[in-house]
């Protein structure tokens, strides 16, 4: 009887471990707080890897203390004529030329651009195998590369090396590489045609609607943003040029936005209140950045990020040179129809830049 009774009796509880998550919680706002804001150009070195010859200014194993985690973040300078081969799948991964006039082949197709063109990299079904190369060697030819984890994670990126740099003299690991002949295969299989009208019979049929149109769009979709093609305005926060916006429904990546902010000599931006995780890559020009109403002085080559917080922050630029204008690349996560333009923190115009002209209530 009793080894009935002990057989009927319920097992012991397992540990809850609901206060390990609120620890976990509390401990990744510590290290974004107590995070790095500005990272300075000249203190981080220039590197020879299998692919390119650079400087990585955040990396994955960086994350634990930076104020704006997920982001890998890096520029390249080549004078050589070609930098390696290598693979991986695309989105939320940008390419800003910062000098140089140079070509990128992906998956067979020429990509040219010139010094303050864009680069996107798209969601394809496929792997995209690229390599860039510079049209004038010799010269400088350098790229800022912005990627963001969290969007390239959603489709199990991995990246292979095919080829090496020339630059490179290190030895060939095997488990790093896809072979030298290799050609990406198409991830759908086969699958019979669905032909769905602007008017759907159930909601999934509703799915693959947006599907079809999503292909359409992307078989016509730019891959390289031209800098002449994009016109300049003068918005509440400054001299801003749009590469990849929400309404910007032709692009091959849409995840990033990117724009740069020009400050004139002597200027300043206007002043928002937003969530915070913006990269800022200072292209030319001095000056500092009041977050939260800390001081952040930049200058040439230096990256600096607004921290993600659960109030938002409060941000100003300005350019300390009064000779000379300032020039920022930006980008950000495009949360804006997944988490809204608010980010639970609230998005507020305070004040706006002095060349600013438009109506204020």
């Amino acid at each position: 009887m009793e080894k009935q009774i002990e057989r009927l009796r319920e097992p012991e509880p397992e540990p809850d471990n609901y206060d390990q998550v609120l620890k976990w919680t509390i401990e990744q706002t510590r290290r974004r707080n107590e995070g790095k804001v500005l990272i300075k150009g000249s203190d981080v070195a220039w590197v020879h890897s299998r692919n390119s010859y650079g400087k990585r200014y955040i990396t994955p194993f960086d994350w634990g203390h930076v104020s704006a985690p997920g982001w890998i973040v890096a520029i390249t300078n080549q004078q050589i004529i070609r930098r390696g081969k290598h693979t991986h799948k695309g989105g939320g991964r940008l390419l800003y030329a910062l000098e140089g006039k140079g070509r990128t082949i992906n998956n067979g197709v020429n990509l040219d651009w010139d010094e303050g063109d864009l680069e996107l990299l798209a969601v394809t079904r496929t792997e995209n195998v690229h390599q860039h190369f510079n049209l004038e060697p010799g010269k400088p030819c350098g790229m800022l590369v912005l990627m963001f984890w969290p969007f390239m994670e959603a489709t199990a990126n991995e990246t292979r090396q095919i080829t090496d740099s020339p630059d490179w003299k290190g030895e060939r690991t095997e488990e790093l590489y896809r072979p030298d002949d290799f050609v990406p295969q198409s991830a759908h299989l086969n699958g019979y045609e669905i032909e769905v009208d602007s008017s759907p019979h159930t909601l999934l049929d509703d799915l693959f609607l947006r599907r079809n149109q999503w292909r359409q769009m992307m078989d016509k979709a730019r891959w390289i943003v031209k800098a002449k093609d994009q016109p300049l305005e003068t918005n509440r926060m400054g001299i801003y040029r749009w590469f990849v916006h929400p309404s910007f429904t032709d692009l091959a990546c849409r995840q990033i936005l990117f724009w740069t902010h020009e400050i004139p000599p002597g200027s300043r931006s206007g002043t928002q209140k937003h969530q915070g995780g913006r990269m800022h890559f200072v292209v030319e020009g001095r000056g500092y950045s009041l977050i939260d109403g800390k001081r952040y002085d930049w200058e040439r080559h230096d990256l600096f990020m607004l921290p993600v917080k659960a109030g938002g922050v409060v941000v100003q630029h300005w350019n300390a040179d009064t000779e000379k204008p300032a020039k920022l690349v930006v980008a950000e996560p495009n949360w804006y129809d997944i988490l809204g333009p608010d980010m639970a923190c609230g998005f507020e115009q305070l004040d706006d830049c002095p060349e600013y002209r438009g109506s204020r209530k």
